[in-house]
């Protein structure tokens, strides 16, 4: 089994928590929203790397990453924490950025540099990113909803639509390499 297998079971074990509920009511509001837009990340990127994602994924039940970019301006290695969904063997990821306004930092240095890596539970793979067009991001919008609707409240806030990016991955054996199960 390949690292896509390997992550795949891994998001089988995922279980909605108590926490999930409540994530679901607060975190989409403004005073919560602005709060974790600063606390969070930190937490989170802690969180992942000391259980190798279990932590997370146990307390929040939904499928988080850890994104490993090239600073646009500064050259150097940024890691930030995401909700992601899957598209097919990609991974998708939106940056709402809490429904701040400006689009998250991270979402520059894809534009800038679209070679980075990403870390879900035990697995670090190599990725490449593609900005969605407005066809991809229609047809996988939907899905982040599904997995937190929140996302929603967060696009409203914004005055430009979120920046989406399909990771495409580099399995051991090559690009797409490797299966779901």
């Amino acid at each position: 089994m390949g690292q896509l297998g390997r992550v795949a079971a891994y998001e089988q074990r995922l279980r909605r928590t108590p926490l999930t509920a409540l994530l679901r009511v607060l975190a989409p509001t403004r005073p919560f929203a602005a709060f974790y837009r600063r606390v969070g990340p930190r937490l989170d990127r802690f969180l992942i790397r000391a259980s190798s994602g279990h932590a997370a994924s146990r307390l929040y039940g939904l499928p988080v990453l850890l994104l490993s970019t090239t600073g646009a301006k500064s050259g150097q290695a940024r890691t930030t924490p995401l909700l992601y969904v899957r598209d097919g063997l990609d991974f998708a990821v939106s940056g709402t950025n809490f429904g701040h306004r400006a689009h998250p930092g991270w979402t520059a240095n894809l534009l800038a540099e679209p070679a980075a890596a990403i870390e879900i539970g035990p697995e670090r793979i190599s990725v490449t990113a593609e900005l969605a067009d407005a066809d991809t991001h229609n047809r996988v919008w939907p899905k982040f909803l599904a997995v937190y609707p929140g996302y929603a409240q967060y696009a409203d806030r914004r005055d430009v639509p979120p920046r989406m990016f399909l990771l495409h991955p580099h399995d051991e054996a090559g690009p797409h390499a490797g299966s779901l199960a």
